[in-house]
């Protein structure tokens, strides 16, 4: 028995033309990868798990290898609109298994939010990783509490301008 999503009329791709008439209708299937992470030979792949783990063990999402890459090195979490890497090592005075973003060295334990065409470096330089996913529009949840808070205080020629 073919349970494949081709065989279920719920196929994502539209590619295989199996996807018509009342499939159509009745709705489709989709996953959308909810990033994107390219290795320095240019080859990249998909992820849409709200948290992946990148690390040298068998259970890791992203596997990595080479002295400075630990079993479990670091993780990728999105909540919400924001995309974060925790680096997971690299506290020790001998500990060489750090994590860069953009060439920044990272302090383990701590969420650092991540913007699309980030560079990622996970031990070493041959472990780099460039992350894509489609940015949040809009700001993080903080800055709108903000400008609310604004808007709420401004005169009513500002709301005005606003459209508000």
């Amino acid at each position: 028995m073919d349970l494949s999503l081709c065989s279920l009329k719920m196929c994502p791709s539209r590619a295989c033309g199996r996807l018509r008439g009342s499939a159509r209708a009745r709705g489709t299937l989709s996953v959308r990868a909810a990033f994107t992470l390219t290795n320095a030979s240019g080859n990249a792949t998909a992820h849409s798990k709200p948290a992946v783990s990148v690390g040298s063990s068998a259970s890791s999402d992203v596997r990595i290898s080479g002295p400075n890459a630990a079993d479990q090195h670091a993780v990728i979490t999105q909540k919400g609109k924001q995309t974060f890497l925790k680096a997971l090592v690299g506290e020790g005075v001998l500990d060489d298994s750090h994590t860069w973003v953009d060439g920044t060295q990272l302090r383990p334990g701590v969420a650092y939010v991540l913007g699309a065409g980030s560079r990622l470096v996970f031990g070493n330089a041959q472990q780099a990783f460039t992350i894509d996913f489609d940015q949040a529009a809009g700001s993080n949840p903080l800055v709108e509490m903000m400008m609310k808070g604004m808007v709420a205080g401004s005169s009513p020629e500002v709301k005005k301008q606003l459209g508000i």
